[in-house]
């Protein structure tokens, strides 16, 4: 699931291209080959620090920070909540 973040990173083999999990071949590459960019070293998408709120940067922070505000200290634990995700509403002018 974070094979397009990892993608992003200056030493990942694809430079800045990503083929989605429908790539999934041992010979034949199949699917899209998506250019998703460079943003950085891979530590500091892993680690930061973020220089931008887009979320590309510093994954486990990101995911400290998520399981802090949620009240959870095991990952396993986490892994198991329901997510509910509401659509963006925006100001309507």
């Amino acid at each position: 699931m974070i094979g397009a973040a990892l993608a992003r990173a200056e030493e990942a083999p694809g430079k800045g291209y990503h083929w989605g999990s429908e790539a999934h071949h041992a010979q034949l590459p199949r699917g899209e080959r998506v250019e998703v960019g460079t943003k950085g070293t891979l530590e500091e998408i892993l680690f930061g620090p973020g220089r931008a709120a887009d979320g590309t940067l510093n994954l486990i922070g990101a995911l400290k920070r998520a399981m802090a505000t949620t009240g959870y200290s095991d990952l396993k634990e986490f892994q198991r909540i329901e997510v509910v995700v509401s659509p963006y509403q925006g100001s309507i002018v």
